[in-house]
């Protein structure tokens, strides 16, 4: 089993490494009273992330999320915001909620089967929007622990995919002559549907500070619709809660 979960990280990471479509990892907000506020901030494979959480009342939260990944030896990048708003039914010790909301993001990526070895390269310039639900589920039997576990659907518009296919043609009369032979496809329109099922896992460090460790899988109902896209977000980082009222142990 251990060979397997490795087999498979190693490959996601293998087909994810040119990715014009990059996750946030899920964002599974513990507040719970009106007036209580998390900030985090993670990093990992997907990139990088800025989430934010505010319950304006006991049920009603809002949401928001931005992301980036840079790769600047390979001069790929993309960036991702999105905004919602959440409602849920807690219990002493688990809550459940449905979050929604809209996002936008761009990216590039340059994928080549090597002109250094005659083959073909594509450029991939993305711009998107997208709505999503998430079904949530979280369990807090204490501050110094949470666990969410949620299933993000969300559906891609794809306002601009420009695919960009550059080819080496060679001279017959003079071999140290090449050229470049381009062909440009533009693909906009109805991204389809992507599921992205995962965890949050919040271990408090102080009474304001927790540990994140956060780990979701990008899967796309018709992968042909999509770009180039990364199948994995995974990420380490530090959570902050304040405001509202003390919580029990």
């Amino acid at each position: 089993m251990p060979v397997r979960i490795i087999t498979v990280f190693a490959t996601a990471a293998l087909l994810s490494s040119c990715a014009a479509v990059v996750p946030h990892t899920l964002q599974t907000p513990l507040v719970q009273q009106r007036g209580e506020t998390e900030l985090s901030a993670n990093i990992g494979l997907h990139g990088t992330d800025v989430q934010a959480a505010h319950a304006l009342t006991n049920r009603l939260t809002l949401t928001a999320s931005g992301h980036q990944r840079i790769r600047p030896k390979h001069g790929h990048w993309a960036y991702t915001g999105e905004a919602g708003a959440g409602y849920g039914w807690s219990r002493v010790r688990h809550q459940w909620a449905i979050y929604g909301g809209l996002g936008y993001g761009a990216g590039y990526v340059f994928e080549t089967g090597g002109l250094e070895d005659d083959g073909p390269a594509t450029h991939h310039r993305v711009r998107y929007g997208y709505g999503y639900l998430q079904p949530t589920f979280r369990f807090t039997p204490s501050r110094n622990f949470g666990l969410g576990i949620a299933l993000k659907v969300a559906a891609f518009d794809l306002l601009r995919w420009r695919a960009s296919t550059y080819r080496l043609v060679y001279d017959p009369n003079d071999p140290t002559f090449t050229g470049t032979n381009t062909t440009t496809v533009e693909r906009p329109g109805f991204g389809g549907l992507t599921l992205q099922p995962g965890y949050n896992l919040a271990i408090g460090l102080t009474p304001h500070l927790q540990l994140l460790v956060s780990q979701s899988f990008f899967l796309p109902l018709e992968e042909d619709r999509l770009p180039p896209l990364m199948y994995v977000a995974t990420g380490l980082g530090l959570q902050c809660y304040f405001g509202g009222r003390p919580k029990a142990e």
